[in-house]
C-alpha cells in the first residue's frame, strides 16, 4: 500500500469514515511505519495549544 500518493489516501480515508476498510488494510495501516511514526511521536512545545 502507498499511503503518501494522494488519490490512495482519499480512497482510503473514504473508505475508514464509511466503515469500508477490508481487515487487511485496515491491519497494514495499523502495522505500517507512517501510521507508527503518527502515534508515536512527541508534541514538541510549539505544537503543544498553551492556554492564555
Amino acid at each position: 500500500m502507498n499511503f503518501l500518493d494522494p488519490h490512495y489516501q482519499n480512497e482510503f480515508l473514504a473508505k475508514w469514515i464509511y466503515g469500508e476498510l477490508t481487515t487487511k488494510e485496515l491491519n497494514s495501516f495499523v502495522n505500517s511505519t507512517l501510521y507508527k511514526n503518527l502515534v508515536f511521536s512527541p508534541l514538541s512545545d510549539d505544537d503543544s495549544i498553551k492556554e492564555s
